[in-house]
C-alpha cells in the first residue's frame, strides 16, 4: 500500500470579463480539510486569452504587481446556525475584501478551512476616489463566482481521483 500524497496544487488563469479589465489568475493550495487560495491578476485578455496587444498571455503576468498577502484572511467552517468565524491576517488598504470572501467560501465548502489571499489592483478595491470603476464590484463578483465554479470542479475532479484509486486498491487486494 503507498501512500497518497497530502497536498495538490491547481491553478489557472480566467479571461478578463470585461474589455480593458485585467484577467484573474487563481492558485489553489488543497491539504487535509484546507484550502490555500491566491487571487490575482494578469494583464487584460480577450474571451480568447490573448493579450490587449494579441499575444498570448497565459502565465506571464510580469507587468502585474502581484503580492501574496496584499489582502489576505482565514475562515473557518462552523456548523448548524452558526455563522462562519473569519479574522483578517494582513490587509494592505483600507478595504477588507478577503474577510468577507472568505466568510462565503467557507461557507460554500464546509469541510475546509479557508486561507484567501487577494491580489488586486486598487482599481479594483477602492471605494472612494479617482481611481474607482464603475464596474469594479461587477468584476469582484464575477471573479468570486468563477472562483467557487473553479474550486468545485477541482475538489470534484480530486473527490473522483481517490475514488478510482480507492477502487484499484480494492481490485488489486
Amino acid at each position: 500500500m503507498s501512500l497518497q500524497p497530502q497536498i495538490s496544487i491547481h491553478y489557472i488563469t480566467i479571461p478578463s470579463p470585461l474589455p480593458s479589465s485585467p484577467s484573474f489568475n487563481f492558485h489553489l493550495t488543497c491539504m487535509a480539510n484546507t484550502l490555500m487560495i491566491w487571487v490575482g491578476t494578469g494583464l487584460p485578455t480577450d474571451a480568447a486569452g490573448n493579450a490587449a496587444g494579441g499575444t498570448a498571455s497565459m502565465g506571464s503576468v510580469e507587468q502585474v504587481d502581484n503580492k501574496l498577502a496584499a489582502d489576505w484572511s482565514v475562515a473557518m467552517p462552523s456548523r448548524g446556525n452558526i455563522p462562519v468565524t473569519a479574522t483578517p491576517l494582513f490587509r494592505s488598504g483600507s478595504t477588507d475584501i478577503a474577510l468577507p470572501m472568505s466568510q462565503r467560501l467557507a461557507k460554500k465548502f464546509p469541510s475546509n478551512q479557508i486561507h484567501l489571499s487577494l491580489s488586486l489592483p486598487s482599481s479594483l478595491t477602492n471605494q472612494t476616489g479617482q481611481s474607482i470603476d464603475p464596474y469594479a464590484s461587477k468584476m469582484v463578483l464575477v471573479m468570486e463566482k468563477k472562483l467557487g465554479k473553479w474550486i468545485e470542479e477541482v475538489l470534484s475532479q480530486e473527490k473522483a481521483e481517490v475514488a478510482c484509486q480507492a477502487e484499484l486498491c480494492i481490485c488489486n487486494a
